[in-house]
């Protein structure tokens, strides 16, 4: 899990749009994904959760509080099951 301090959020939209964050984790897996979110709820932190970025928009002042970058990969496939990151 990666975590950046006063990180720029404009990368992570498609509008390349939007000030830091306060503190920005990027997770690429589930359990890193639910530990960040439990840390922040924990802490009672915001928490802004980001995917693709596709049609967000995020003010020049950015968030005050941790963005939780979710760059999850990967699928699996067992018999007519499948699941995707996402």
């Amino acid at each position: 899990m990666q975590q950046l301090n006063d990180a720029p959020l404009a990368p992570l939209t498609t509008f390349r749009l939007g000030g830091p964050a306060t503190r920005l984790v990027t997770a690429t897996t589930d359990d890193e994904v639910i530990a960040a979110v439990r840390e922040a709820d924990a802490s009672g932190t915001p928490l802004l959760v980001i995917g693709g970025g596709s049609n967000l928009v995020i003010g020049d002042k950015g968030f005050d509080g941790t963005a939780l970058h979710i760059a999850t990969t990967g699928f699996s496939l067992d018999g007519t099951r499948l699941e995707l990151a996402a």
